[in-house]
């Protein structure tokens, strides 16, 4: 299989986000430059806490049910109350810090950037056929930059307060103005926080060619600057085996990454730079590992943190780490865990389900939260009444527990977590009509924009599939543990329905039922959550459990869903209704629909961008789409992991307890191979498709499972068993023990 072992871009690379980034798990640059070499730098733990909420003492499900005016969407809001905070606090957000401008030597021109995969080195190469490395230390806030040659004269400090946009929103929020220092072997600037620690940025030439970039906190700018100078001193004794020991932790990344060859250059190219940056946003093994957000540790310079860089439940951090479980990086996810489960957020979570509901045993975790787990957006139906964001986010607990076994862990962590979760569900819950039902509830920003349009329902199909998804993962896991499960899971179990039905016309003008929003709401317009499909993904709840009237609802909803467009969607988007087609058996559908997404969301860098980047496909925020991109592209990293899921989702998937090869995947594609990808039932499928056949199979499991396998456009393969083939017919099915592994041939 062919391995791409660099990525490479021409200078002048124009933009923050169309050079290569690195990053560790807290700390992150992004390498760019024109006339010079730019380093931008950021923190994923510099945080302006202030503004910070929990729900509010006298917020109550039981007012927020009686606010509901069936004639006007925007009364259920006035049940939410708020704190008033002064003018000069916002919401916590992670604050903007600024970049490094590396001024060449005269005559010298910059000429090529790469990154070696391998190694983590970035690479620059001048005009005079010289060149400069930069390494970012995968264990400590360290940046080392090798200049032998003499390639940079002059470095300067660019402070994100410099940039006019930053500069008004910080100072309007009680920021102060960056405090540079230099020496005569350094260059610094420390931005204080009003109240939260400094981060000082600092680059110190420690001769012969060798530059080395620290970033680090302190409780004032004169602390953190201090903390960053001694850091450097410590280190540039042993520069050289920090570069080495940053190469064994890259060799050791690489050595079981799933490995994929399509017939199509730019997704080899582009999964190849998504799982590098998976790492550089989810290292467990940083000095200080810290959970990914929405931009990993990465944040421009040029404005404020957008959606403050905060943690989005609803879709967002759950599109970035379901990637740890396709491609078995499974402690990735404990940076995740250790944060939700920190006494801080956990003290918060509980605090919103007691507040809310009247429980001390729930977790209600709201939509957008700092790494506190206290809410950055504002306090409404949208960020409380989503339950779904915690039952995804268990169901990341439920899977780690699938692939690896560990029994300790579900016994101390992910039960404790999902019962919590759910625990919220069974508060809200009410009996009527011999069903249990929710009064009220969310599916995931739908009505949002919709002025006067409901924001709420009873019976979300989103809320009633992460509650099955939950009774499924629970119920499982008391028979593992040996431990009784509580009373009313089996109750909800019978009375909880697996979706809403709404009846509408069809194109032809005939009445047909689909999967509703909630009770009374069909999908009426284009959206970009896909949340009323939630039983097919993320949740996986309906395998096994629909009837025949239940599919054809199901294959009616799939039809409106495409009937409604696209037009709305962003670029997280797109991967998750890749993910649903693949699911779905709709094999040419998805590359189609990932091809169109790169071209609207990619830039030229390999980013993913959360604005369209031209007209005439997607209509969502047309206004912002003709601002300059210097200064107003936002990178996001949700899609592009997403966006690696998917394609991973296409080769193999575990989904109504079927594993399918290759069921995303288009008949065009004749010549592909894969390895070690993980399905979310923690298989490990590795195979080879030649001339339009599958020749070539291999599925093993970590731990024993139950396999039923199709492979899509075969029949039959041959199974080696002692070393002979014997003939199988698909679906084929087996009990796998620990470590077995089956070998298919054609």
């Amino acid at each position: 299989m062919k391995s791409i072992s660099k990525l490479e871009f021409d200078f002048p690379v124009p933009r923050t986000h169309c050079g290569i980034v690195a990053g560790n798990g807290n700390a992150g640059i992004m390498v760019w430059g024109k006339e010079n070499l730019n380093i931008t730098v950021n923190r994923a733990d510099f945080w302006d806490h202030r503004g910070g909420e929990t729900v509010v003492e006298g917020t109550t499900y039981k007012k927020a049910i009686e606010s509901v005016d069936p004639l006007n969407g925007e009364a259920v809001e006035r049940a939410f109350l708020r704190l008033k905070w002064p003018e000069d606090v916002f919401k916590p957000q992670r604050v903007p810090m600024g970049r490094f401008e590396f001024v060449p030597a005269s005559g010298i021109k910059l000429e090529k950037l790469s990154l070696e995969y391998k190694s983590g080195i970035i690479t620059v190469t001048a005009s005079n056929g010289k060149t400069l490395s930069i390494l970012m230390s995968m264990k400590e806030n360290l940046v080392i930059l090798n200049d032998p040659s003499g390639i940079i004269a002059s470095v300067k400090t660019v402070p994100s307060w410099d940039f006019e946009k930053s500069r008004k929103w910080l100072s309007k929020y009680a920021f102060k103005a960056p405090q540079k220092s230099s020496g005569k072997d350094y260059e610094a600037w420390m931005q204080s926080c009003p109240a939260d620690p400094s981060l000082a940025a600092v680059c110190k030439d420690c001769g012969k060619g060798l530059k080395i970039i620290s970033l680090e906190l302190g409780a004032n700018d004169e602390e953190a600057l201090k903390n960053a100078l001694e850091l450097i001193d410590e280190a540039k004794s042993r520069a050289s085996k920090i570069v080495s020991e940053t190469g064994k932790w890259w060799k050791e990344y690489w050595k079981d990454c799933p490995q994929i060859e399509l017939p199509d250059e730019f997704f080899n190219k582009f999964y190849k730079y998504c799982l590098y940056k998976f790492a550089g946003s989810t290292s467990p093994d940083s000095v200080k590992p810290v959970a990914a957000g929405l931009q990993g540790p990465w944040i421009e310079e040029y404005h404020n943190a957008q959606w403050s860089g905060d943690y989005h439940f609803n879709v967002n951090v759950q599109q970035v780490y379901t990637l740890a479980l396709q491609t078995g990086k499974l402690k990735h996810l404990m940076p995740l865990f250790d944060m939700l489960e920190s006494e801080q957020f956990m003290a918060n979570m509980r605090h919103n389900a007691k507040t809310l509901l009247g429980i001390d045993d729930g977790l209600l975790l709201t939509h957008a939260v700092d790494d506190k787990g206290f809410q950055c957006g504002w306090l409404m139906a949208g960020s409380i009444l989503d339950q779904a964001c915690g039952a995804w986010t268990a169901l990341l607990y439920w899977l780690y527990y699938k692939q690896t076994g560990d029994k300790e862990f579900l016994a101390k962590r992910a039960v404790p977590f999902m019962a919590g979760i759910l625990r919220v569900y069974e508060a809200m819950l009410e009996e009527r009509n011999g069903k249990l039902s929710i009064p009220l509830a969310i599916s995931a920003e739908y009505g949002c924009r919709n002025p006067g349009g409901q924001k709420a329902g009873r019976d979300p199909s989103y809320q009633l599939a992460a509650i099955h998804m939950l009774l499924d993962a629970l119920g499982e896991s008391c028979k593992v543990l040996n431990i009784p499960e509580r009373p009313f899971w089996s109750e909800m179990r019978s009375k909880v329905p697996n979706f809403t039905v709404a009846e509408n016309l069809d194109p032809h003008l005939q009445m047909e039922k689909h999967i509703a929003i909630w009770e009374g709401q069909d999908l009426d317009t284009c959206h970009r959550h896909h949340s009323h499909l939630g039983g097919v993904y993320p949740f996986d709840s309906f395998g096994g459990k629909l009837n025949a009237e239940e599919e054809e609802i199901l294959n009616n909803s799939i039809d409106r869903w495409i009937l409604m467009g696209m037009g709305q969607w962003s670029e997280w988007c797109i991967p998750w209704a890749a993910i649903l087609q693949a699911r779905l058996g709709f094999n040419e559908a998805p590359s189609v629909l990932l091809e169109m997404w790169r071209h609207i969301f990619v830039n030229e860098g390999l980013t993913t961008v959360y604005l369209p980047r031209f007209r005439g496909l997607i209509a969502h925020r047309r206004h912002d789409m003709v601002k300059p991109k210097e200064d107003s592209e936002v990178m996001q990293i949700d899609g592009t992991m997403g966006s690696a899921s998917a394609l991973l989702e296409m080769l193999a998937h575990t989904h109504s307890g079927t594993t399918r090869v290759l069921g995303g995947i288009p008949e065009r594609w004749k010549d592909l191979s894969f390895k070690d990808v993980r399905t979310t039932a923690g298989l490990c499928v590795s195979g080879e498709k030649r001339k339009g056949r599958m020749e070539k199979l291999e599925i093993s499991s970590p731990v024993p499972a139950k396999l039923k396998l199709i492979v899509q456009g075969e029949t039959s393969m041959n199974l080696i068993r002692n070393g002979q083939p014997v003939k199988v017919s698909f679906p084929f099915e087996a009990d796998l023990a620990a470590g077995e592994k089956l070998d298919f041939v054609c």
